[in-house]
């Protein structure tokens, strides 16, 4: 018996007030002088303060933990463990009707974690009351809507200058070409 299957004993077993078994009754040898216990120097088998027979009965049933070790073809150890036990069914753990009814209500969910730390000064519009929130909010879409308007309007002056800037030019152009030909004794087409 290795000294880690002992020791897993003695932990599996628990200490001896755990015991669901009665403790067994002290024997201790009466002088026949005084009629007081003897004073023992050694402890014995019934000294110890953990039952020999639980460890034994442990220690006969099989580990159901084992540790197993290899090596690799490159010396590297690999180290496994192989744990024999009954299957832990999940109905078990959580009951049995607890798959058949919605569940139960558990931590909080974020919406309430925000109300819970974010400070009532910042929360929407805490500094107005209803109606100031309400004129508010109100000339903000306003201010957005008169804002992208001024944006359309610019970009239509902007293609509108192009676009004159353009017919300007082309006009230009059919002008210069007109006097080009009467310049050269040619009939404007």
């Amino acid at each position: 018996m290795s000294v880690p299957a002992v020791l897993l004993a003695v932990l599996l077993t628990g200490s001896p007030q755990q015991s669901t078994t009665p403790p067994e009754p002290e024997s201790t040898p009466q002088t026949p002088s005084t009629g007081s216990p003897a004073q023992s120097t050694g402890s014995t088998a019934t000294d110890l303060p953990v039952s020999l027979k639980r460890i034994q009965r442990a220690l006969s049933s099989p580990a159901p933990l084992k540790l197993v070790e290899t090596r690799t073809r490159d010396g590297r150890q690999i180290f496994r463990v192989d744990i024999e036990g009954e299957k832990i069914d999940i109905q078990e753990l959580i009951g049995r009707d607890s798959l058949r009814a919605p569940a139960t209500y558990g931590g909080m969910t974020h919406s309430e974690f925000l109300d819970l730390v974010t400070p009532n000064d910042v929360k929407g519009y805490a500094a107005f009351s209803n109606g100031q929130g309400m004129v508010v909010a109100a000339t903000s879409i306003a201010l957005q809507w008169a804002a992208l308007k001024a944006i359309d309007k610019f970009k239509e002056a902007k293609d509108s200058r192009a676009k004159e800037a353009a017919r300007k030019e082309v006009e230009e152009a059919l002008e210069a070409l007109r006097r080009a030909r009467r310049a050269a004794g040619l009939p404007d087409k």
